[in-house]
């Protein structure tokens, strides 16, 4: 089964990250848009709750005004999803001898 890569675990995952780092780096979805210079507000939104897909390009460009590099960006994320993971594994089982 195909699935779209804006409705997976890891997309969720990239809206929230990029979220949190606008808020870390103090600005709005309005100053952000602004430092974009041809975005509106609500493309800074549509990224952040996953209504939009977003690629390696704008990511680097949305990171930079955040003052995070991308190999620190990478290193936050992954650590993000192996929680999430984490979180999602059930216990395991004892087996009986």
């Amino acid at each position: 089964m195909k699935r779209g890569s804006r409705h997976s675990p890891e997309h969720a995952e990239l809206a929230l990250l990029l979220r949190d780092l606008r808020l870390e780096a103090g600005l709005s979805q309005d100053e952000v848009a602004v430092r974009l210079g041809d975005r509106p507000q609500s493309y800074v939104s549509a990224v952040e709750v996953g209504q939009r897909g977003i690629d390696l390009v704008q990511v680097r460009e949305l990171i930079q005004l955040y003052g995070v590099d991308l190999v620190a960006f990478a290193q936050r994320f992954e650590e993000r999803m192996q929680t999430r993971e984490s979180e999602r594994r059930p216990p395991r089982r004892r087996r009986s001898s």
